[in-house]
């Protein structure tokens, strides 16, 4: 490694971004609790800052706030992606329910009335086209930009399915944003390992065999499982910062007591030989232009 890359202490920096959300703030615990990395956090709010230092413990300039999406944001990532070794991109567009929707939502239980959904919203200026696309793309850009080595990035699964729940979201079409996103990665040049994980469980982790595969294969299934702890998938985001090279997956987690628990993560990225398919792509008429 250079000596740009290293951290003062020998340690490999290793840039979190979104480190204030669920997911994120558990990479940033794992990663922080790993000797051979040095984490720097980077968060939308002071609030999500002091929370962080709070449950961490880390000095104050290990977290960077800033809005990745305002007018300095690229200030921002230049500053956190200076001399860092790696980045986890753990941003993701959140949606908001609307509180009215939930009405029906509760008179089609008491009558027994299913299929009817609360309704969701973005922020105005939060939308899946602006966090998951160009927010993303900003990170890797920067990313680029500054020398770093490995870039993980956090996405969901449901990508190769355009009618998916998730997109009707807040018509946010939040999986196709991720997917371009998650292809802007891959033709960059950058080292990369793109994590699609199931539905996300606040669960320990630790406890369950974590099963890979792609395409949304474990979606068609509908007798597998389908979900996996955040933990699981924080774990597999430190794992793949030193393996997992230039690979995209699906991962999901079998039920506790159903198989065993992974702890060999060089064996289980070797079995699954089979990368995620993005050749939907090809004709993205925004990529072509980029």
């Amino acid at each position: 490694l250079s000596k740009t890359t290293m951290a003062v202490d020998g340690k490999q920096k290793v840039v979190i971004t979104g480190a204030g959300g669920r997911t994120g703030s558990l990479v940033f615990k794992k990663v922080l609790a790993n000797p051979t990395y040095d984490p720097v956090g980077v968060v939308r709010s002071e609030a999500s800052k002091s929370t962080l230092v709070k449950d961490t413990g880390v000095a104050d300039s290990q977290i960077i706030v800033g809005d990745i999406l305002g007018s300095n944001g690229a200030a921002v990532l230049d500053k956190a992606m200076a001399g860092a070794d790696s980045l986890v991109i753990a941003t993701s567009a959140v949606p908001k329910i609307k509180p009215l929707s939930l009405i029906p939502v509760i008179l089609a239980k008491i009558t027994g009335k299913e299929g009817v959904r609360p309704k969701f919203t973005f922020k105005e200026d939060q939308m899946p086209e602006q966090v998951d696309w160009i927010g993303q793309k900003m990170q890797i850009d920067s990313a680029k930009k500054n020398g770093v080595r490995k870039v993980v990035l956090v996405g969901s699964m449901g990508g190769t399915q355009k009618d998916n729940f998730l997109n009707t979201i807040g018509d946010g079409n939040i999986l196709v944003w991720k997917r371009r996103a998650e292809r802007y990665l891959i033709d960059s040049g950058l080292d990369y390992t793109i994590i699609h994980p199931g539905g996300l469980k606040d669960d320990e982790g630790g406890l369950r065999e974590i099963v890979l595969n792609v395409n949304d294969i474990f979606l068609d299934d509908k007798t597998g499982p389908r979900s996996i702890p955040r933990a699981d998938v924080a774990e597999l985001c430190v794992q793949s910062l030193g393996m997992a090279s230039r690979r995209a997956f699906d991962c999901v987690a079998r039920a506790v007591g159903e198989g065993t628990p992974t702890t060999d993560f060089k064996a289980l990225f070797a079995g699954m030989t089979k990368n995620c398919d993005y050749s939907d792509m090809d004709a993205d008429e925004t990529l072509g232009r980029l």
